[in-house]
């Protein structure tokens, strides 16, 4: 045999195993290597991974996040410092609530249709509507459907799981309170889309009745976004951003009219339909890179930035929609978080954040574990921010 036949047997040998590992004898669905864990739960897991003595000792690592989570209402006359902060650590560590379907969550088999159970979930949203805390959760093994986590605000249980159509990444989401709507980013056909669900829909929603994914209000392609990787609702209008890690990111607003609808025409000619619009936004805005969430609060905007195993981190800005990009050095205010921060959100006076170092993805990599979603006093901070940039900026002159 020659050496041009050897080579020629060594590229098909070659490429004969590289199309039975990834295509399994031509099945383009079939995956040779499952990575996914079994189970013995039949229903969404409820609980965290680690012990709370576990959460305590990361979040401590963490000296000033773990001060202001722990913070309650701090009355203005002792607002001048941190030095008052036990006096009114009204949040216990046991207040946070743990991220639910990190063993195992109920959804859907995106190949077969059928009902089952998934234990590689990934959590990636956050937000609060009405009594409900709702974070998302993507299957990183790509198998499943993608989810929407419900749980009481108030009564801190787990209320149900609500399945997606398909399998979006669902890096944000938000609710509009002006149409009892919650809005989630997703991808299709290699392009940005918003959907909605309506809450009404989504507290009747049973996957063990149905067997079906929720149905959507409406879904939206965005024309001038070519990745949703995070939302969020602020003055009648939905900001949604561009991940990079790289290079700057991107946040582009688009408004929403007072029935809750993105402005846009139909993606069918022939029908007008609030299921499958194409818009284009009214503005945007560059960011710093590695941006995964985008909150507002009081004339602020807040901003979380992750990306590998080491530590995230927030920054706070001046509200400026006249601003062509949001430069670090612009921040009034930046410090440490704990690895894999997603997604924040800003909800009467606090920001939620939801990290995704718990999941079964990251568990061996991540080195400061968090698997709650961990809140924090966004007012009193940010009041106490601008009174020593005032006292700095008295003391020059």
């Amino acid at each position: 045999m020659n050496r041009k036949s050897i080579l020629i047997l060594s590229v098909t040998l070659v490429l004969t195993a590289i199309f039975y590992l990834v295509f399994g004898w031509g099945q383009g669905t079939l995956k040779v290597y499952d990575t996914e864990p079994a189970t013995n739960y039949d229903d969404t897991s409820n609980g965290g991974i680690y012990s709370q003595k576990a959460f305590i000792s990361t979040l401590q690592k963490f000296k000033r996040l773990d001060l202001i989570a722990r913070l309650g209402p701090v009355p203005e006359k002792d607002l001048k410092d941190f030095s008052y902060a036990p006096k009114y650590f009204n949040y216990k560590y046991d207040d946070f609530l743990a991220l639910p379907g990190l063993r195992a969550t109920k959804t859907i088999n995106s190949t077969t249709g059928e009902v089952e159970m998934c234990t590689t979930m990934t959590p990636q949203g956050v937000t609060i509507a009405g009594d409900y805390l709702i974070t998302s959760a993507y299957d990183h093994d790509g198998f499943h459907n993608s989810v929407l986590y419900v749980q009481n605000l108030h009564t801190k249980k787990y209320v149900k799981t609500i399945v997606l159509d398909g399998r979006p990444h669902v890096g944000g989401i938000t609710y509009d309170p002006n149409s009892n709507q919650v809005w989630v980013c997703g991808r299709r056909n290699n392009t940005a889309e918003v959907f909605a669900i309506s809450m009404a829909d989504l507290e009747k929603y049973d996957v063990a009745k149905t067997k079906k994914p929720i149905a959507y209000t409406q879904r939206s392609g965005l024309g001038t976004l070519s990745r949703a990787s995070f939302i969020t609702y602020h003055v009648n209008s939905l900001f949604v951003g561009f991940f990079n890690p790289a290079g700057k990111g991107h946040v582009q607003r688009y408004e929403l009219d007072k029935d809750g609808n993105i402005a846009g025409h139909s993606l069918n000619a022939n029908v007008t339909t609030r299921l499958d619009l194409f818009t284009d936004s009214v503005f945007h805005q560059d960011t710093i890179k590695q941006v995964q969430g985008l909150a507002f609060y009081d004339g602020y905007a807040i901003l979380s930035q992750s990306f590998g195993p080491g530590n995230s981190k927030l920054y706070i800005f001046k509200e400026d929609r006249n601003k062509k990009i949001y430069r670090e050095s612009d921040a009034i205010d930046t410090f440490e978080m704990p690895a894999h921060l997603e997604q924040i959100s800003a909800h009467d006076g606090r920001l939620y954040m939801v990290f995704e170092s718990a999941a079964y993805a990251y568990r061996k990599t991540s080195h400061n574990h968090i698997d709650r979603v961990v809140s924090m006093n966004l007012k009193d901070f940010i009041q106490l921010v601008v009174k020593e940039m005032e006292a700095e900026k008295n003391a020059k002159h």
